[in-house]
């Protein structure tokens, strides 16, 4: 923050107004402190995939259009599982009966109904201490993911207690819905737009094509974008590798 705040004073006073526990891991109460993952980033280029190389214009209307699209069938999905009378969303259920299976062959030993506290064995013969008043296992599956672990649901099933009270809130059908319940209307006609009114943005010079042929990728590369396998060229005449048909020296031969 100090670094940040020499750079630019009124980056560290937006930084400062955000609430600490919303982009900092270490202020996060331990949930996901040390797990460092690029999953928001993978999704965005999920979203946005074959969009890299298109023109700006374009490039905004395939984003529209997708977002569009994501929208409608996550709403869809939404209503119909609140008609449905569905309580989680169907990653949750999905995950839950699993841990349920896997609870049924754990032992339970009680040390204090009013506190909750247990003692878990699994069939493996891992034990985990557990306390349902205060939500937390020693696996810290339940903090991190936000629904109840396998030792949790076996301690409520112990005690008749709904595990499904360890779900957090943001797992709900309607708060699902409520996420994708934003819309997006109709673009229209290029014809029934308002009149512009100011420069004109042309591309950089640097961007600019100053010959024929494919332009070259900018894009830093990595292991992902070695093809596997491919080691060097091949000859489809000889089958020799080092080099192809048009240069075999063996092409008279075959």
């Amino acid at each position: 923050m100090k670094t940040i705040g020499r750079i630019n004073s009124e980056a560290l006073q937006w930084l400062e107004a955000i609430p600490f526990q919303l982009w900092a891991l270490s202020h996060d109460g331990g949930r996901r402190y040390g797990l460092m993952t690029t999953n928001i980033s993978e999704v965005f280029n999920s979203v946005l995939k074959g969009a890299c190389s298109l023109p700006v214009t374009a490039l905004v209307q395939l984003t529209f259009f997708r977002l569009n699209s994501y929208f409608v069938a996550r709403r869809e999905l939404g209503a119909n599982r609140l008609a449905s009378a569905e309580q989680f969303t169907p990653y949750v259920d999905a995950h839950i009966q699993g841990r349920v299976v896997k609870a049924d062959s754990m032992e339970i030993v009680l040390y204090d109904h009013v506190k909750g506290l247990f003692h878990v064995k699994s069939r493996s013969g891992r034990t985990h201490r557990l306390n349902l008043h205060e939500k937390k296992c020693t696996c810290g599956k339940t903090m991190i993911y936000g629904f109840p672990c396998s030792h949790i649901i076996a301690a409520c099933q112990h005690s008749n207690v709904d595990f499904h009270l360890f779900v957090e809130g943001y797992y709900t059908t309607q708060s699902y819905y409520d996420t994708w319940a934003s819309l997006f209307h109709p673009i229209f006609n290029e014809d029934e737009w308002p009149l512009y009114d100011g420069p004109t943005i042309g591309p950089p010079e640097s961007m600019q094509r100053m010959g024929s042929g494919r332009p070259k990728s900018t894009r830093l590369h990595n292991e992902m974008d070695v093809r596997e396998g491919i080691t060097s060229i091949k000859c489809g005449l000889c089958k020799q590798p080092g080099h192809n048909r048009r240069s075999c020296k063996n092409r008279n031969q075959v």
